[in-house]
């Protein structure tokens, strides 16, 4: 595991000293600053790129191109990384790069890379009309692409919606009607995806597609799918609706998911019409993943990030700590240990798994936090609690369980002091998750957890109530936080949480 720069915390020596629950919860954020700072895309970058200047020559995830071959560089894509893999990018090539468009999240358009690249302030998770009109820039750079030219382009977390453009004939209006119309049947990802890749010319290998006469294409990826439900890890095709890479959905397929949701005759007119021109021709399909673009010698594709990199490094950072740390589905492209459920059955999932390294009277601090800083409505990227937290809530008159009732979670963990606050971090590899165990009996008992993923939570309000402040990670923690109280009271009096 390559070093990565990160916060200070706590020396090893010092840590093993220091066994109260604020300590604690200082570890909790080393370990979770030390995975940002690592999941960032300099670093990844950085990992994966170096380019010899003397030879003109770059290196990428061990394939050489000779910078020599090509008149033209052009960068295109988007993502809630966009930005930050576009500006390192620049770094490392500086006025190599021609021309290039990326789609990145709002204001980060407002702070320049390159008077080569253009930034287009996009929207996530419904998209706008200015990610529709810099989606559109790209698709005439690409096309312009010749033999003397190498594409690369740049994929993240959070580009479905970042670069949508709907085909000619569907209104903005009806593309984000017939996506949302999905999210709430609800549809798998999957499902999503095969509709979104139908309507719209950019994704499921759109790009590669319209880069057709390019001399080289690389795709440089920071994945936020740490695995699908049909067990593929990092599956290219889902990753911002897999817009460099082969696809096996149909217009027959996409036209299935509406139907077999009973959704067909709710969908826009527009997007009805369009797949029907469409089934069983092949002009406006989706690129087979057999295609002759997608060869070795034709596209390379890296990820450069994912969830694994992040659990991994929370793992050297709580081992720095003085922690002896477990990860659980880490590298293990289980759909079981990746895929969260809803957070209602993931705690129990979770807390199965920390309950079997519990012995005697451990104490355990739980967090979670979301890599892009942005965790549901909320400002917060996650949140800790231990098993003091409900206590001291109900020292303050906070009825834990109104906050779970009224999905407000994050206004809960805003309110002990317990939230972690980063702000949208310029990357997206999804959620990390860890459970701290000492015991106040074995001052050298430390024990770390570590889980991976992303939960889910499902919004039940009454009619007409919106939800407050809260996340899939903060309500996560305040689950947590529920079950810690509970083995609290247990052990103190052998009482329940009524």
């Amino acid at each position: 595991m390559a070093e990565c720069a990160a916060g200070t915390g706590h020396s090893v020596k010092e840590t093993s000293r220091l066994s109260n629950g604020l300590s604690i919860r200082e570890d909790a954020k080393t370990i979770f600053r030390h995975v940002l700072a690592c999941v960032m895309p300099e670093p990844a970058l950085g990992r994966c790129l170096v380019l010899d200047e003397a030879t003109n020559t770059l290196m990428v995830a061990g394939r050489k191109y000779n910078l020599n071959d090509y008149k033209k560089i052009f960068v295109v894509g988007g993502g809630k990384a966009g930005r930050r893999t576009g500006s390192e990018l620049v770094n490392i090539l500086g006025d190599r790069i021609t021309t290039g468009v990326l789609n990145v999240y709002q204001e980060q358009a407002r702070e320049p890379i390159s008077g080569n690249i253009r930034l287009f302030a996009a929207n996530h998770p419904t998209p706008n009309e200015a990610g529709v009109e810099g989606a559109g820039r790209m698709v005439d750079l690409l096309k312009s692409a010749d033999t003397d030219t190498l594409v690369i382009a740049l994929i993240s977390g959070g580009g479905s919606s970042l670069m949508a453009l709907p085909v000619a004939g569907i209104r903005l209006e009806d593309y984000v009607a017939i996506i949302n119309l999905l999210l709430t049947v609800p549809a798998t990802i999957d499902e999503v995806n095969a509709v979104r890749k139908h309507v719209d010319p950019l994704k499921g290998g759109g790009m590669r597609k319209m880069a057709k006469n390019a001399g080289g294409f690389i795709s440089l990826v920071l994945s936020d799918v740490p695995v699908t439900k049909t067990g593929v890890v990092d599956d290219p095709s889902v990753i911002s609706s897999g817009p460099t890479v082969g696809d096996d959905s149909t217009f027959e397929s996409a036209k299935k998911v509406l139907t077999s949701h009973g959704i067909w005759e709710q969908a826009p007119a527009a997007v009805k019409r369009y797949i029907e021109e469409n089934l069983g021709k092949e002009d406006n399909e989706t690129l087979p993943k057999d295609s002759p673009l997608l060869a070795a010698d034709k596209s390379q594709y890296v990820i450069i990030a994912n969830n694994d990199l992040a659990m991994e490094t929370a793992k050297e950072k709580a081992e720095q700590l003085g922690y002896t740390a477990h990860l659980i589905g880490c590298n293990t492209g289980s759909v079981a240990d990746k895929i969260k459920d809803e957070v209602n059955r993931e705690i129990e999932k979770i807390w199965e798994a920390i309950s079997s390294y519990l012995i005697g009277r451990d104490r355990v601090t739980f967090g979670s936090f979301s890599t892009d800083g942005v965790d549901g409505h909320s400002d917060l990227a996650g949140a800790i609690a231990d098993q003091d937290t409900l206590t001291t809530a109900r020292g303050k008159g906070m009825d834990y369980r109104k906050y779970l009732a009224d999905y407000d979670s994050a206004t809960f963990f805003k309110g002990l002091g317990l939230d972690i606050k980063t702000g949208p971090t310029g990357t997206n590899v999804a959620d990390v998750s860890i459970a701290l165990i000492t015991n106040p009996d074995k001052p050298d008992r430390k024990v770390a957890i570590i889980f991976g993923g992303e939960a889910t939570v499902n919004v039940t309000l009454p009619e007409g109530q919106k939800p407050g402040c809260g996340g899939r990670n903060t309500h996560l923690v305040l689950l947590a936080a529920q079950k810690l109280d509970e083995r609290k009271r247990i052990e103190s009096t052998g009482e329940t949480d009524g």
